[in-house]
């Protein structure tokens, strides 16, 4: 029964239908067997069985190809299929002499079967218009609109301002997006530096918006600088902190050397007047000579421990001074370094914005849509194919998917969707 009901369905299929599918199925992508060979087009001639007879000649500008033994043969205007017929004829019957590869000469008769022809290039086409990169392409079969408007770089209102000799769109377009990326940098850095001079620990990060960029691109600047920044305000607050713990232990040093020297200054004192009441009643004759030696090295072993300790307090006292010194030094160095970086970075950012500032010139949109700013979604394109055919070019309406043909120019505008076009 399945099989009864299969049958009666395509039983009910119109003989037309048949006929347009078999030639659908017959065609061969957008050129087929009704494609006109013309000059620009590269054909190839073999002969099945003798490698060396592989002949590649592309069309001249008279139409015609020249190939070894047969002489100049005129192909334009055929189709592919013609043109393996001619080669046929053309061919057929001759005698071809090549050697085994015992060394032995055999003679090989062409028949139309051993004949294989085919194109092997086409000829170019031609995009135009509002794509990045405008000009010569070459022919893929089935190719599309859309298909060779990608290989022109895209849909595009930024192109170059010149014709000959200009420079490359898409290396505009990179030479501004790595004067972008340098921008931010340098724009973050000062944000940075600004606030590693005022002692924070974060900084804003707001950035311009006259600046587009991947927002992972900005996002992998601010940590590097962040981090940046809590490092060198960590390792400036650990030297700070080195240098002022010094400061105070040489101050408790100090304090302590103090009272010693107080100390020994009265024990000097104590001495010199015991020095004297011996002195007196040495010379009254009440104390023998030794009594007046001891004293006498008393008062000097005090005045050499005084002395010591006065030392003492004076080197301490400099390494004091020194260690202040030197927190203010490494502050003003700071400073000084952190003010250069920051001129620096001043300038640079004033560069970047006129080398910015020229690109952005060179990469205004060019044509009928006047100053339309970049980036504009709201865009339709316009799509026309100039076609020739015999001696008359014709121009065709078309869309992004529509076949393109060897030799084609493709002409693309983009019209914001509530213009209307200029063939209108």
């Amino acid at each position: 029964m399945k099989g009864n009901r299969r049958s009666k369905t395509f039983s009910y299929v119109p003989i037309s239908v048949w006929a347009g599918i078999i030639v659908l199925a017959g065609s061969d992508g957008c050129l087929g067997a009704q494609y006109s060979l013309a000059p620009g087009d590269t054909v190839e001639v073999s002969v099945g069985g003798a490698p060396e007879q592989r002949n590649r000649a592309q069309i001249q500008i008279d139409g015609t190809i020249a190939l070894p033994g047969v002489g100049t043969v005129p192909v334009a205007g055929l189709t592919p299929s013609e043109l393996q017929t001619r080669m046929e004829t053309l061919l057929q019957s001759r005698i071809l002499r090549q050697r085994s590869p015992d060394g032995r000469e055999q003679a090989l008769v062409i028949k139309p079967g051993d004949v294989i022809t085919s194109v092997v290039e086409y000829r170019p086409i031609y995009v135009t218009g509002d794509v990045l990169t405008p000009g010569q392409l070459v022919y893929r079969a089935s190719m599309t609109v859309r298909q060779a408007v990608a290989v022109a770089g895209g849909f595009s209102l930024l192109r170059s301002r010149g014709q000959i000799g200009a420079i490359d769109p898409a290396d505009l377009l990179r030479d501004y997006q790595s004067l972008s990326t340098e921008y931010i940098k340098e724009y973050i850095h000062v944000i940075r530096t600004n606030a590693e001079l005022q002692g924070n620990d974060s900084f804003d990060q707001k950035i311009p918006s006259e600046v587009s960029l991947p927002a992972s691109v900005i996002e992998s600047i601010m940590q590097s600088e962040a981090a940046s920044l809590k490092t060198a305000q960590i390792d400036y607050r650990k030297e700070r902190s080195f240098l002022e713990d010094a400061v105070r232990q040489s101050d408790a040093q100090l304090v302590t050397l103090r009272k010693q020297q107080d100390g020994e200054e009265k024990g000097v004192q104590a001495d010199e007047d015991e020095l004297d009441r011996v002195a007196k009643l040495f010379g009254a004759g009440s104390l023998p000579s030794p009594r007046v030696t001891e004293s006498r090295r008393a008062l000097l072993l005090s005045s050499t421990r005084r002395l010591q300790t006065t030392v003492e307090v004076m080197r301490l006292q400099r390494q004091r001074d020194e260690f202040l010194r030197q927190i203010e030094r490494v502050a003003n160095q700071r400073t000084i370094n952190l003010l250069r970086e920051l001129k620096d970075s001043t300038v640079r950012m004033a560069d970047l914005r006129v080398k910015l500032q020229a690109l952005s010139q060179k990469l205004q949109p060019v044509g009928g849509v006047g100053a339309l700013p970049v980036g504009t979604s709201d865009l339709r394109a316009e799509v026309t194919i100039a076609r020739k055919v015999g001696q008359q070019w014709n121009r065709i309406v078309a869309s992004v998917d529509f076949d393109v043909e060897p030799g084609d120019v493709v002409e693309v505008s983009l019209r914001p969707s509530g213009v209307a076009s200029a063939s209108n």
